[in-house]
């Protein structure tokens, strides 16, 4: 468990440093995604050692990110402003990021 934090602390801080070159920052956010959601699936093999608040609070990352990914199913081309882009593409994702890695610390300190 240890590991997985450690590791999904490192690439949000990685990329948060890289969103001082946009390009970079969107790339590092793909791998930060996947990261993230492949130890949300990793977690379920520890599903009964993880409190029970916990897993409240696992279930509703994985609406959150269910709703998020649904999102992208929309046909956004008509509305497509800066501040939408910016919102949705970089702000709401570190938002998750950061939300999942505050329950995986949690996790990792009751472990």
């Amino acid at each position: 468990m240890k590991i997985l934090y450690i590791l999904n602390k490192a690439i949000l801080i990685i990329t948060a440093i890289l969103y001082l070159t946009l390009f970079l920052g969107l790339y590092s956010q793909i791998v930060l995604g996947l990261m993230q959601v492949f130890t949300s699936i990793i977690l379920l093999f520890y599903w009964k050692k993880i409190k029970q608040q916990l897993r409240i609070k696992l279930y509703k990352y994985w609406i959150i990110i269910s709703i998020y990914g649904l999102l992208w199913l929309i046909d956004w081309n008509a509305s497509i402003e800066l501040y939408v882009f910016v919102f949705g593409v970089i702000a709401i994702p570190l938002c998750i990021a950061v939300y999942f890695l505050s329950i995986l610390n949690k996790i990792y300190k009751t472990q």
